[in-house]
């Protein structure tokens, strides 16, 4: 992703014979490095995204990514920690560490529309912890 060039990244081995998990490594980074084109195309057109640290219900493409827009900060290094997936339920978690020398951790919760790796996201529930 060129979006995230000079950003250290650390993913979990063994993800790439996994379609689903690459998408969802994927996704996380396009949500940090605001890559609006790549999370359009991987969101259905009604998804949800449920902010809890915020108490926010975000609905729709086109506002998901302006609220990834606004919430954009430059990264510093980025460690994923763990990718789950069954079926067309997903998980994904790990630390952003910021230039400003904030952080974020994070566990995201992904419900697709279908379990073939066609399927786009429908729905995502997102626990955050800002530092």
């Amino acid at each position: 992703m060129n979006l995230l060039n000079n950003v250290n990244i650390e993913v979990p081995t063994g993800c790439d014979n996994a379609p689903r998990k690459k998408i969802l490594i994927d996704l996380t980074l396009a949500f940090i490095a605001n890559d609006a084109n790549f999370i359009s195309e991987t969101l259905s057109p009604s998804s949800i995204w449920r902010r809890f640290a915020t108490n926010e219900e975000i609905a729709g493409v086109k506002k998901i990514v302006i609220a990834a827009d606004n919430n954009y900060q430059k990264p510093n290094d980025i460690k994923i920690e763990s990718v789950i997936t069954h079926g067309k339920f997903a998980s994904i978690d790990g630390v952003v560490h910021y230039t400003d020398g904030s952080s974020l951790y994070f566990c995201d919760v992904f419900v697709f529309t279908s379990a073939s790796n066609k399927g786009l996201v429908k729905e995502i529930k997102s626990y955050h912890l800002k530092k």
